[in-house]
């Protein structure tokens, strides 16, 4: 293997980290947010604001996930845990997700 090879593969493997670094850290973002809207419904039971907010949610949510290249574990596993707390939030709201 030449060292022209070896720069490329390097290159590469360092643009993938850097790539899913940022999709974490856009996901980690929207998990934020999504957990400040849980808090507020604990303080503010107001069940339309908080459909209305997991509908938006859901929406970036699925957005995100539609640019994401390739679902690596880490990214799986945070898209599983924002999934899980927007059900949580339809739940409490009465809301559904349409499929």
């Amino acid at each position: 293997m030449n060292t022209q090879n070896v720069n490329v593969k390097t290159a590469t493997k360092e643009s993938y980290e850097r790539w899913e670094k940022n999709a974490l850290s856009e996901l980690e973002n929207l998990q934020n947010r999504v957990s400040n809207a849980l808090l507020k419904f604990q303080s503010n039971t107001d069940k339309t604001a908080l459909g209305e907010s997991a509908n938006h949610y859901m929406a970036e949510l699925r957005t995100a996930v539609t640019r994401i290249l390739k679902a690596t574990p880490a990214i799986q596993q945070k898209v599983d845990v924002i999934a899980d707390m927007l059900h949580l939030m339809a739940h409490f709201s009465g809301i559904t997700f349409d499929e």
